[in-house]
């Protein structure tokens, strides 16, 4: 018998204990989100840095954020491929399933704006960042090669008016240098106004948009001042591609080796008194297309531009106003270079409503039963009177079936 009792009381246990995880609340899902990145900037050798990332949740009542919606320039270690400006990266994610995000970066004055109001930047000045720096000293002249192809009767009446090869070959060579000194490592730029982008999403769909304001990729020559390689447009196509190219600077480079070159020949040359023409146009010609073939990386795109890059997915978005990347082509002439760069990285979504609780309620009967009675007559005048006699005597047929009920649980108790 007590080991009945005991089952019996561990099965109601079992079922308090059902009942208790039942009403024990499901864990929160997420009902929004989203997050902003305003700058992350790539380095060759020297790793990547960014402002951190700001997002934001919201579980259908309470909102939570990791990282700092105020980011500042100093968090990127003091590179210095940015001196100054304004960062900006900022979201919001409601309860009614709808989220947004901005991020950007400006130059120095510019007003920072919260999420949900399109841009995160109003105006401010323009700021330059530095992608590198032009690297020239591995350019050179190969004097063994200079006189391939030269008719022999030209070489023999090089030796006739006294000279060697050499004679040639050096003016060359130091003309060459002087022109690269001259040039020094030309600075390669963007030079920025607002970079942003946003976005926005709902339970059933993500959009985002990016902007640039007075934007543009440069090159600073010493000798030629600033070489604008691209101006990228305000408002532009989702994952629109930019080619960059330095055909300006290698024409100005040649055009200028030209103008050098002929004149050391001259000099070198003077002796046979312009008997020596037609040499001169060939040994030209064979250096100058020894250097166009060193430059040719810089006449194809040196920088990988993308901008308004959006990556979708079902009700979730990612916008990237401005990635930058130097291209391998071109990293043999770039030194110290911007490796990949990023400004304006949005993401929002996927957003879910919180799903509603149903309460199953009974449904109310047509006609409400007649009141129940709360007294039972047993053929005898009823004590609902409220009187102390009728209250006494309850309390004591109560006391009386607890004492019986104990009785009978002890005679069970002893006969197990």
């Amino acid at each position: 018998m007590r080991t009945t009792l005991i089952a019996r009381g561990a099965a109601v246990a079992a079922a308090a204990a059902m009942v208790a995880l039942s009403a024990a609340p499901a864990s929160a899902a997420t009902v929004s989100q989203a997050s902003a990145t305003a700058l992350s900037l790539e380095l060759a050798g020297t790793g990547a840095t960014d402002s951190g990332t700001y997002a934001v949740t919201n579980d259908g009542s309470t909102e939570s954020a990791e990282g700092t919606n105020e980011p500042l320039i100093t968090a990127l270690g003091g590179q210095d491929a940015i001196h100054a400006g304004t960062l900006a990266q900022d979201a919001v994610a409601n309860s009614n399933a709808t989220s947004a995000a901005c991020s950007g970066l400006a130059g120095d004055g510019a007003t920072l704006v919260a999420a949900g109001s399109g841009d995160c930047l109003s105006g401010g000045d323009n700021i330059s960042l530095d992608a590198g720096s032009l690297d020239f000293s591995d350019v050179e002249l190969v004097s063994s090669g200079l006189f391939q192809g030269v008719n022999e009767q030209l070489i023999t009446a090089l030796k006739d008016a006294g000279l060697s090869q050499t004679a040639v070959t050096d003016p060359l060579s130091a003309a060459l240098k002087q022109l690269l000194a001259a040039l020094g490592d030309p600075g390669l730029h963007l030079d920025l106004g607002a970079v942003q982008s946003s976005c926005t999403a709902d339970k059933d769909k993500a959009s985002g948009d990016s902007s640039l304001a007075n934007s543009r990729a440069y090159v600073t020559v010493p000798t030629m001042g600033d070489v604008t390689l691209v101006d990228l447009p305000v408002d532009p196509d989702v994952n629109q591609k930019v080619v960059t190219d330095l055909t300006g600077v290698t024409d100005a480079i040649l055009d200028a080796l030209r103008t050098q070159f002929t004149n050391a020949l001259q000099g070198a040359l003077a002796p046979a008194n312009g008997g020596l023409d037609q040499l001169q146009t060939q040994v030209l010609d064979t250096a100058l297309g020894q250097i166009e073939s060193q430059l040719a990386p810089l006449e194809d795109n040196v920088l990988d531009i993308t901008l308004n890059a959006q990556n979708t997915s079902p009700g979730a978005i990612t916008v990237t106003a401005l990635d930058v990347k130097v291209l391998p082509a071109a990293e043999a002439f770039v030194g110290g270079s911007l490796a990949h760069l990023t400004i304006g990285t949005s993401s929002c979504g996927p957003n879910s409503p919180a799903p509603k609780t149903v309460v199953n309620n009974p449904p109310k009967a047509a006609d409400p039963p007649a009141s129940v009675p709360t007294v039972v007559t047993a053929g005898m005048e009823s004590y609902d009177d409220g009187s102390a006699g009728r209250i006494a005597l309850v309390t004591l047929l109560l006391l009386a079936a607890a004492g019986a009920g104990v009785a009978t649980y002890v005679r069970m108790l002893r006969r197990g």
